[in-house]
């Protein structure tokens, strides 16, 4: 297999194929270390329905300057056997801003809970799953669980 993989990196290279070129770095960006990292830092994570959460986005830069169009976040429900559902979306913060190599920013979060929550099952979750959206649709992301319970 890793014959194969030369092979195909040496005839893209040899072709000077553009698009070709261009995927390949599309390919070592998502897995490589060179992606910028988010991270959703909560002021706590115990929360009741209708409280307002805050806490604020931490961007740090990858390896190369990255092209970053947006930051969204989603709060999801989860239940053991089941996929994630999406409860509602959080925020969306259209950005298209250049984001230099180990750059560090921050950027402030809030929303208020949903009154109606499901809180009689102990075992589903509730998450807010956040990504950073990058030129030509490279994601990264970042998951935190918040706790919520009734007083």
């Amino acid at each position: 297999m890793i014959e194969f993989k030369a092979c195909w990196l040496a005839a893209v290279l040899n072709d000077g194929d553009k698009e070709a070129l261009t995927m390949l770095a599309k390919l070592f960006n998502w897995f490589g270390p060179g992606l910028p990292k988010v991270d959703l830092v909560l002021s706590k994570t115990e929360y009741v329905p209708g409280e307002k959460v805050t806490g604020s986005f931490h961007l740090i830069g990858g390896l190369n300057q990255q092209t970053i169009q947006r930051l969204e976040c989603d709060l999801i429900k989860k239940r053991p056997g089941e996929k994630p559902s999406l409860l509602q979306p959080v925020t969306t913060v259209l950005m298209n801003r250049e984001l230099d190599p180990k750059e560090e920013s921050e950027y402030p979060f809030h929303f208020v809970l949903p009154e109606a929550l499901d809180l009689d099952e102990r075992e589903t979750t509730y998450l807010l799953q956040t990504k950073l959206v990058l030129k030509n649709d490279v994601k990264t992301s970042d998951t935190d669980e918040i706790h919520i319970v009734i007083r």
